[in-house]
Parts: structure tokens; sequence; C-alpha cells
């Protein structure tokens, strides 16, 4: 249910904090991640038959995703730059990462005001979203072409651009960081897309099959374990989390102005 729908209720209290540790509560929280797998599913599926039916697809799943999942800001947010990238995709326009960030804030804003003040999910989303649509791009270009199609490389890249981009605000706010994360990224992030698959089939054998829903469930099982395993592991590392680590105002200033500097220099060189 985390990585469908971003139901972490039922979780018990243990394997959340094993993933809060290890930098994987992401997988749990339902965001841009999980409807971009589905929008890309539906493009594969349609998108070479019939560019008006993908279209038509992909904005059913948002509608749909949306009843399920919930209207937190971070999925609001991804739904709103879904669906600015799918009309522009249709009609033949290049899709601007920068430009969809910054009219997608002021959309949520717009709406909903109090984002700005109290939601610190709203903040993390878009900083993510930065890291791995706007900054991550620019790094790997910088890496030799024959990893620009490399899985491992492009979950790296993105994996370390995101916490990048998210971690001064995080210390800022929680005062907690994982020396983990990105290990820990790299070996869970790519089977996502499988385990999301499978862990639908398993939900709908319960429900229609439910005397032969074990065998039906045992594949997503497999990949489920895996994945808690992982984490299970690298979270027995001496030190990998460290708490009380809070910055000022002034220091998350500054490590953003220099994070911004640093994108404006790779744009430059790229």
């Amino acid at each position: 249910l985390g990585l469908l729908v971003g139901q972490r209720n039922t979780l018990p209290p243990e394997v959340s904090q094993t993933l809060l540790m290890v930098g994987l509560t992401h997988i749990i929280a339902v965001s841009g991640y999980n409807l971009t797998i589905l929008l890309r599913a539906s493009k594969n599926l349609l998108g070479k038959r019939s560019k008006r039916q993908a279209t038509l697809l992909s904005l059913a799943l948002i509608a749909i995703f949306l009843l399920f999942a919930g209207q937190s800001a971070s999925i609001v947010r991804a739904a709103i730059v879904s669906v600015l990238s799918i009309a522009a995709l249709y009609y033949g326009r290049q899709v601007k990462p920068l430009v969809l960030i910054m009219l997608a804030a002021a959309i949520t804003a717009y709406a909903k005001p109090y984002y700005i003040w109290t939601d610190v999910s709203w903040y993390l989303s878009f900083l993510a979203f930065f890291g791995v649509m706007v900054l991550a791009p620019l790094v790997i270009r910088r890496f030799p072409k024959r990893l620009h199609e490399s899985l491992v490389a492009n979950v790296a890249i993105e994996s370390l651009c995101a916490e990048l981009m998210t971690l001064p605000y995080v210390l800022h706010i929680f005062g907690q960081m994982s020396f983990i994360g990105l290990v820990s990224n790299v070996l869970v992030v790519a089977f996502i897309p499988l385990a999301m698959l499978l862990s639908l089939f398993a939900g709908i054998a319960g429900m229609l099959l439910p005397a032969f829903a074990g065998w039906f469930a045992w594949p997503a099982q497999l990949v489920l374990t895996y994945m808690l395993d992982i984490a299970t592991i690298l979270s027995r590392i001496p030190h990998v989390f460290v708490q009380n680590l809070a910055l000022s105002l002034l220091q998350l200033v500054i490590l953003y102005a220099a994070l911004a500097g640093f994108t404006y220099l790779l744009y430059r060189r790229t």
C-alpha cells in the first residue's frame, strides 16, 4: 500500500525507522515517481498506436491516482507537472523542467497558500524535483556517453542530486541525515516499478481469487523481501544515521546559494 498509494499507517514502526535510517522513506511516500511510472506505462502501451488515446489514458490515470492517493502537496504537484508535460508533448512543445517547477509552484501556492507556511513536503517535493529534472541531467552530460543509458548510473546520479537539493532543508527542519542513502537507493529504486506491478497483481488476486492469492503474491513478496532486507542490513551499519545536526537559516541560504551557483556553472558549461 505504501508503494502504490502512499499508505504508511499500517507499517510496523521498526520498518518505518529502518527506511528512515537508510534514506528510503520516499519509496513509501507516494510522489511524482509513482505517477511517472504509470504515465510511462500508458505511453509505451498506446503511444505508438494513437497519441490521442495515450493522452486520454494518461489523464484518466492521473485522475484515478488522485482519487486513491489523496491530495497531498507532493501528489498535487506531481499531477500538475504531469498534465502540463502531457499537454506540451501532445502539441509538440519542448518541456522545460525549470518552467514546469515554477508554474506548478505558482499554481499550488495560489490554490492553497498555507503550503508556503506550513507544508514541509511542499518544499521537499519541489527541491527533489529540481534535483532530478534539472541538476541530474546537467551532471549526467559531464560523464561519458556510454553511461547516459546506464540504469545504475542514472539512478545513482538522480538520487545524489535529489539528496543534495533536499539535504540542507532536511537538516534545517529535522536535523538528521543518512550517510548510506545513495547506496540504498542504487540497490532498491530500480526495483520499484516491478514491485508496484507485482503488488498490484497480488492485491487484485487477493480481492478476486482469495483461495489462490498466495500463488499470485509470492513474486511481490520476493521483491519486497529483497528491498526490506537491503534496508535492514544497511541500517545495522554503525553511525549511518545521524541526528541533531540542525542548520541555521543563514547556513541554509548559503548552501542553496552555492547549489544554485553550481547548477548555473554546469548549465553554462553544457
